[in-house]
Order: structure tokens, then C-alpha cells, then sequence
């Protein structure tokens, strides 16, 4: 197998019964146990102390046997290589025994399958050789604890969205679109949670789990918990409240019981490295929100089209979903690959990339429906998922990937950038991790009383990005993926940039929220924390919104809005890109709000900006000046910890110095020297 870029191959040393396997920025140390006791991203630990198991047997706290004589009974590596390593480790009680396997990927993700049975007998005590007493086998707690360093995790995300309740006993409700942000002061409980992740702004762990098949939670609203205790935060994973109900019989024969297992993982953050230039393209969206009429060949050859786009300084074209007859599927029709054949040549002679959307659905459409449609249609718990209607007139239902249709999916789209000459796809939610209940797909699984379940194919995912990923950078393209209210890290080092902001904008563009939720936009919108540039989705409804409201929250968070009209907002896009490209991005340090000293003389105005060091010694600084509430602010005045003298709005060429007044969601882009 061929490392991608810009991983590296993973490296493991072993010592004092422990192994450290090291991948790109991260370093995973597994005790004699096999389970994690230190994890290092950037050079910063985020444990506060070894990950754990609580377990209670028989009505007592158990007391796990920490005797690991050499070569006996530590934990061991089963193999490795440059993609991989998996470590083995065990832990017994008095009654039961703990098996633990890891799988650690050269991109740092972990994958753990952790197994609880009841203590067997030994063949001596088989044959009546040594005497034994009676035990009773019975299991009444069984969680993992992760202690986290409290500075190191402030903010969160998590998927599924839902309510959490509070140590007080309030009940923070769940928000329409996400619940990410700032973490709780005070203890908190979740339900069953697929992903989530607790970091900062640069960095984070992330936990992740397909199902929840086995877990026996005492309070399903609190099966996960964030436990604020001194100077950490512990997330403690309820895998047991109870007896296990699989564990039938008399517990005094309770070696008679099958292993119960769990499988779960984690990633810490970064995923890989940020890019010191993470405005990796200049893209236009077309016919995404701001919709056109006919089909895009005629609508770019009209008015000198391609030329504007080339004027503007677009570097990247973004077809949306009809560019291709058959919604998302690979097999072009006549007129489609002559379509993109036509408008990929135009580009090129521009300098211009061009990437093809696809979604996460499949079309009636397509030639196969009829005698695929059950083997590859995600289940819902009643009925299949989905059902756009789109035009020519058809309707998409969503896919599951943990099927054949992944295949149709790497070599349909190889295919197209082979044949069309495109530049890479445009993903809309194909990283969801949607529940999928089909145990015809493996994806659903019943309980001990006959109830059908679902599992989010997390896996299935990482595969298909990993393989997409691979023959996408082969042909030295870009993947682009859209995701609304979630971010998967299990996907993430497999995407080059990613495309937020729906949920976002959803409430302010229709008057819901007056300020721009700050700890929502860094817990999910910047990218540093996770390693992956991210762009900003800009939708209008003026008066309420507008496209400089999204540029404005953007670039306060390091990020850009991509434009999807062809008028004004590209012309205002091109200029940004000027400014952009004029000032040393790669070589300077990103100095956002909460982290440089800058100070304004209203609360509602916040001040970000890149800092370079010319080779003489001054400074420069590409400042942005933002106004997050939907209320004028008059004649602020803005200060800088570097010592600067002259202040000059780009836009406008003109020197302001350092009072000004910003409209609602207004925002300054400033030379300071």
C-alpha cells in the first residue's frame, strides 16, 4: 500500500512494558494494560491521566491485577507496519478479565475492540489438583474513563445532535441544528453518542463508535458523560450499568458466559497538518442556492462567462448537482460527458479546475435502480431514507456505503477524471454517517429482546474516503466535501477542504440570532483544530443577511466564503482574493481574537489578523475588524499589542487609523504597520 500525502509512515518503540506508536504530529503510548496512557498532539499531552476502566463485581469496586511479570503478561504488539500497528493488551479482577486490541492507522486513527468475560479455570483447577472456591460472578458497573486535561478541551461537537443534562438538573435543550461550542462549566450527560470531540482551537480528541450494541446504560439520556473533577475533564463511557443480559444462567457458573465485546475508537487532532496557505483555491459555485436556468454549458458559454471567471481570478469551478442527468450516478449519459468534456476544456485554457458534484443518494434514475435499489438504499428504522425530487424528474434516496454501491463509487468517479479530465469532486454529505438499519447491509443488529437497531457506518466511510482519497491525489485533484451541522475526524484526512455553514446561517439569515455565535464557529468552522482548511457557505435573505454578513464572520475566523453567483458576490470575491494573494499568508502567523492581544472599544467588535515579520524587522499586519451583531456600531476604536502607527482599509485604499464605524455584520480588512 502506498502512504498518501502528506502522511508518513507510523513508527513504534517499546519500553518499560509500554509501546509508543507515532504517527504525523501525534504520539499514542499504550500501558502494559493496552490501554491508552498518554496521547500527544503537537507536542501537548491531552490525558490527564491513563484511560481506565471502572468496573464494580459483586456489590465491590474491583481490584485489578497489576502484576505484569516480563514477557508474561504485558501488553504486546501483534504486528506492524508502515500503515499499521495493532497492540494487544489484558487486565484481570478477581472475576473477570479484560482483553483489549488496537489499531493504530498511519493517520492516527485508533480503533479498539475491547472484550469482557468472566475469569475460566485453570486445568489444574479443571482437574480437582488445586482446590477453588466459589465465585459469583456478578457484574453491576463496567465503564471507561478518559481524564482529559480540562485547558485542553473548552470546546465540543457531537453527532447526533441532542439536549444535555446538567449537574445542576437543567436540561440544555437541543439547538435546531447543532449543539456545538463552548463546553459545560459543570458535569454534563448525553445519550449514545457516534462522534464526538472535545479540544480547543488547536487541538482535540475525538471519540467515535458505530452502535451502541451491548451497552446497558442505568439512564440512556446520560450513557455518555462529561465529568468536570479539579483541573479535568472526564468523559466516562457507560458500557455497563448492570449485568450483562447476555450473562443467562445461574452466576455461579458464570464461567459458562460468552465474552462481551465493544468496539469504540478515538483520533486525536490535528488529523494532519493545517497548510501555512490554507486558501488552497479561489472556487465559484455554480448553480448552488442562487439557481440558473438550463444547462450549465450554454449558461458558461453565454456573456463571455469562462473569461469573467478567469477576470475574477477563479482558480476552481464547482458544478452542483445538475451537471449530470442521472443524479450521482457514474455512468454519464451522451449529452452529460460531452457537457463536462466542453466546460473542463474551457477551464483549462483559463488556468480553471473543475469538480463534479456528487451527493449521498442514488437516483430512480439510474439504470440499476430496479435491481439494486434494496441492496444499496440506506434502511431507516420503518422505511428507506431520503427521496429528493430533482430535475429531469427523478427522486434520490440515500446510500449506504457499507455495500457494493462503493465500488460503483471509486471506480465511477476514477473513471470520470480519466475520461472527462476533471479536477477532483465536490461531496455533498457523503461523509454523513447516517443510521442505517438493514442487516442485509450488516448495519442492523437486534437486542437481547428481539429490537432491531441501527449502526452509523463510520467505517465504511473512512474506506471509501481512503480509497477515494488515493486515486483522487494520484491525478493531483481535490476532494471538497460539504457537511451540515457535524464534522466526521474519522473522514477528515482523507478531504482536502471542507465546506460549513448552513446550519449557521440558517438562524441568522432568518432573524433568529442577533450575534454570530463565536464558540459555535471555533468549535466547528476554523479547521486549525482539526487539520483540514474549511470554507464558508454564504446563502442571502437581505435585508437579514446578506453575503458580506458571511464574508465578515469568515475571515474574522481565518476562513473565506465561496461565492455562487456570478455577479456581485464574485466581483466582491475577487477583490478579497487580491488582497489575499498581496499579503505573505505562508509566512506569517495567524493571530485570531481570542489569542492576540487586540482589543476594540465595543463588545460587539472583534479584531483577527495575520502577523509577518519583514526581513528589516517591522511588522505587518493583514487585519479584520467585525462587527458580529445585527446593530451599527459607531466610531470604534481598535489597538494592537505590535507597535503600529498608519491603519488602511484595503477595499477602499484609504487611511482610517484606528477609529471607524462598522454596519451590522460589518467588517474592515486592514493593512497595519
Amino acid at each position: 500500500m502506498r502512504i498518501p500525502r502528506p502522511f508518513i509512515p507510523l513508527r513504534v518503540e517499546s519500553g518499560n512494558c509500554c509501546h509508543t506508536v507515532h504517527v504525523i504530529d501525534r504520539d499514542y503510548t499504550f500501558g502494559p494494560d493496552g490501554l491508552p496512557t498518554s496521547i500527544v498532539s503537537q507536542g501537548h499531552e491531552l490525558l490527564a491521566a491513563p484511560m481506565r476502566v471502572v468496573c464494580v463485581e459483586d456489590g465491590q469496586p474491583a481490584v485489578w491485577d497489576n502484576d505484569y511479570p516480563e514477557n508474561e503478561s504485558e501488553s504486546f504488539i501483534q504486528r506492524r507496519s508502515d500503515e499499521q500497528a495493532v497492540i494487544c493488551g489484558a487486565k484481570q479482577s478477581e472475576r473477570f478479565i479484560i482483553d483489549v486490541c488496537t489499531t493504530v492507522d498511519y493517520d492516527g486513527n485508533m480503533d479498539m475492540d475491547f472484550k469482557l468475560m468472566t475469569r475460566g479455570k485453570t486445568v489444574a483447577q479443571v482437574f480437582g489438583v488445586v482446590d477453588t472456591k466459589p465465585v459469583h460472578f456478578k457484574l453491576d458497573r463496567l465503564w471507561l474513563e478518559v481524564p482529559m486535561k480540562a485547558e485542553a478541551c473548552s470546546l465540543f461537537h457531537m453527532y447526533p445532535n441532542s439536549g444535555m443534562k446538567l449537574a445542576d438538573g437543567e436540561v440544555r435543550p437541543m439547538e435546531e441544528m447543532s449543539m456545538s461550542g463552548r463546553l459545560p462549566e459543570q458535569s454534563a450527560g448525553l445519550p449514545f453518542k457516534a462522534l464526538f470531540w472535545t479540544g480547543n482551537d488547536e487541538r482535540g480528541l475525538g471519540w467515535f463508535a458505530e452502535n451502541d450494541r451491548n451497552w446497558q446504560p442505568a439512564d440512556p439520556d446520560a450513557a455518555m458523560e462529561l465529568v468536570r473533577e479539579g483541573d479535568m475533564v472526564i468523559l466516562r463511557i457507560h458500557l455497563l450499568d448492570s449485568h450483562p443480559v447476555s450473562w443467562k444462567g445461574d452466576p455461579q457458573r458464570g464461567m459458562d458466559y460468552f465474552p462481551v465485546d465493544f468496539q469504540f475508537g478515538f483520533h486525536a487532532t490535528p488529523v494532519k497538518p493545517f497548510p501555512k496557505q490554507p486558501y488552497i483555491h479561489n472556487a465559484f459555485h455554480l448553480d448552488c442556492g442562487i439557481k440558473i436556468k438550463g444547462n450549465y454549458m450554454d449558461y458558461m458559454s453565454a456573456e463571455n462567462r469562462f473569461d469573467r471567471l478567469a477576470e475574477m481570478g477563479v482558480t476552481t469551478l464547482i458544478l452542483h448537482e445538475k451537471w449530470n442527468k442521472s443524479q450521482n450516478w457514474f455512468e454519464l449519459s451522451e449529452f452529460t460527458a460531452h457537457q463536462i468534456q466542453y466546460i473542463a476544456d474551457e477551464c483549462h485554457k483559463r488556468g480553471i479546475r473543475v469538480l463534479t458534484y456528487f451527493g449521498y443518494e442514488m437516483s430512480s434514475m439510474a439504470p440499476v435502480w430496479s435491481g439494486m435499489k434494496n441492496m444499496l438504499v440506506q434502511e431507516g428504522e420503518d422505511e428507506h431514507v431520503g427521496g429528493w425530487w430533482r430535475v429531469p424528474f427523478q427522486r434520490d434516496y440515500v446510500v449506504c456505503y457499507n455495500t457494493e454501491y462503493q465500488d460503483y463509487f471509486i471506480n465511477g468517479i476514477t473513471d470520470i477524471m480519466d475520461t472527462c479530465h476533471t479536477d477532483g469532486v465536490y461531496l455533498d454529505g457523503t461523509h454523513h454517517p447516517r443510521c442505517c438499519f438493514s442487516t442485509e447491509h450488516g448495519c442492523g443488529w437486534y437486542d437481547q429482546e428481539g429490537k432491531l437497531h441501527g449502526s452509523y457506518g463510520l467505517k465504511a466511510i473512512r474506506r471509501l474516503f481512503k480509497r477515494l482519497y488515493d486515486v483522487v491525489e494520484q491525478r493531483g485533484g481535490m476532494i471538497n466535501v460539504h457537511a451540515f451541522g457535524f464534522v466526521n475526524f474519522t473522514a477528515l484526512p482523507y478531504i482536502h477542504q471542507t465546506w460549513y455553514g448552513e446550519n449557521l446561517q440558517f438562524m441568522l439569515m432568518k432573524g433568529f440570532a442577533e450575534d454570530v455565535n463565536l464558540d459555535y464557529f471555533r468549535a466547528e468552522y476554523t479547521g486549525r483544530n482539526m487539520g483540514v482548511p474549511v470554507e464558508f457557505i454564504a446563502y442571502e435573505n437581505r435585508p437579514l443577511w446578506n453575503f458580506e454578513s458571511a464574508l465578515s464572520c469568515a475571515i474574522l475566523h481565518g476562513i473565506l466564503p465561496r461565492p455562487n453567483d456570478i455577479g456581485y458576490p464574485l466581483e466582491l470575491m475577487g477583490g478579497v482574493w487580491k488582497i489575499f494573494g498581496a499579503f505573505p499568508i505562508a509566512q506569517s502567523e495567524w493571530r485570531p481574537y481570542w489569542n492576540n492581544g487586540a482589543s476594540a472599544t465595543h463588545e460587539k467588535v472583534k479584531v483577527s489578523y495575520y502577523r509577518y515579520a519583514t526581513l528589516t524587522g517591522e511588522t505587518q499586519l493583514l487585519a479584520f475588524a467585525v462587527n458580529i451583531s445585527a446593530a451599527q456600531v459607531e466610531k470604534v476604536t481598535v489597538a494592537f499589542e505590535e507597535k503600529v502607527t498608519r491603519v488602511t482599509d484595503v477595499e477602499k485604499n484609504e487611511d482610517v487609523g484606528f477609529t471607524f464605524s462598522l454596519g451590522k455584520y460589518g467588517y474592515r480588512i486592514l493593512f497595519v504597520q
